[in-house]
């Protein structure tokens, strides 16, 4: 059994036979460069799946917060002008 640690990308990685044809094969079916492509896609898909993770458990503390409030046009008015004064606060910050 290998074991496959993130390496430099100069430096190989040894899988066995059977993952090495595996993913062999995986470059085939997706259309990919070479097996470096291959890896940079599942990094990639496992960074995208923590963000998503990240903002799901956002929502649903957000959801677990408190009393549910009505999204009408007013709520969205006054999130708006709250952003508005935070983005103008944080420029005056910068500029001081």
């Amino acid at each position: 059994m290998s074991t496959l640690t993130a390496l430099p990308s100069n430096v190989p990685v040894i899988l066995t036979q059977t993952l090495n044809e595996f993913v062999a094969q995986q470059v085939a079916e997706h259309e990919l460069a070479d097996e470096t492509a291959y890896f940079e896609k599942l990094a990639e898909a496992e960074h995208q799946r923590k963000i998503r993770d990240y903002y799901e458990q956002e929502v649903l503390r957000g959801l677990n917060s408190g009393p549910s409030i009505p999204f009408t046009p007013d709520f969205w008015d006054n999130i708006r002008e709250e952003v508005a004064q935070r983005l103008q606060a944080q420029q005056v910050e910068k500029t001081a």
